[in-house]
């Protein structure tokens, strides 16, 4: 109750000061996670662009006056003309595909880290997956095995962005249903924690996450403390 609180006021004194505003370049802000990060990022004023494919739904980021960019994250040429829109402070990138699409998991990603690199965008979030990261034994049998192409895959993406000169966190959540933020949040350096966490309350991490300089070169496992435990205990 207290956090929920403390978000909602954090967000508002953002609104108050627009001369402390952010530039914000987000990868897979369409839908889910990444949208409700773009939703709190616009609401405590922050200037946001997404990148987005010509494909996609953008009616939510429309109505959000969000800042739109045409390209797709598998063509590096497309990712690193993004960057050349405004200078950005911040990269966040929710990007995820699935078992039999993995290639954005991977080198949709590790297009973004590249890019950032090279136009000197040093702060960057990268939303991934508990089991990635050589954790997948938290995970249930069944889980791990269906889960495996992607799990590779982003953990080929967190690799790479380790190797790199950037200030980046990683954030593993577990499931994620759909819903608020519930307060109730937590960012673990232990990598052995699993649970369920809804995207509203992802998304305030990632934005509490941006702003912190001890989060750097740091990978949480994100949670909601109220649904914590095994991977079986959620199926």
């Amino acid at each position: 109750m207290l956090r929920g609180l403390a978000i909602v006021l954090f967000l508002l004194i953002g609104q108050l000061a627009n001369a402390a505003a952010s530039d914000v370049l987000m990868f897979g802000a369409t839908r889910n996670t990444g949208l409700e990060t773009a939703k709190l990022l616009v609401a405590r004023g922050d200037t946001v662009t997404a990148f987005v494919r010509h494909t996609s739904d953008v009616a939510a980021l429309e109505e959000l006056g969000v800042t739109l960019v045409l390209g797709d994250a598998l063509d590096a040429n497309t990712v690193e003309a993004a960057f050349e829109e405004r200078s950005f402070d911040f990269v966040v990138s929710t990007l995820g595909g699935s078992v039999r699409n993995t290639a954005v998991d991977g080198q949709g990603n590790i297009n973004v880290f590249a890019a950032a690199e090279e136009a000197s965008v040093r702060r960057v979030i990268l939303v991934t997956a508990i089991g990635a990261g050589g954790t997948e034994n938290v995970l249930q049998d069944g889980a791990r095995r269906f889960l495996k192409p992607v799990l590779d895959a982003k953990t080929l993406a967190e690799n790479n962005l380790k190797a790199r000169n950037l200030d980046w966190t990683i954030l593993r959540p577990g499931q994620l249903p759909e819903g608020p933020a519930t307060g109730n949040g937590v960012m673990s350096v232990d990598q052995t924690l699993m649970g369920r966490i809804s995207m509203g309350e992802l998304a305030a991490l990632i934005v509490q996450a941006l702003d912190d300089d001890a989060s750097f070169g740091k990978v949480f496992h994100v949670v909601d403390g109220n649904m914590a435990g095994s991977f079986s205990s959620f199926d």
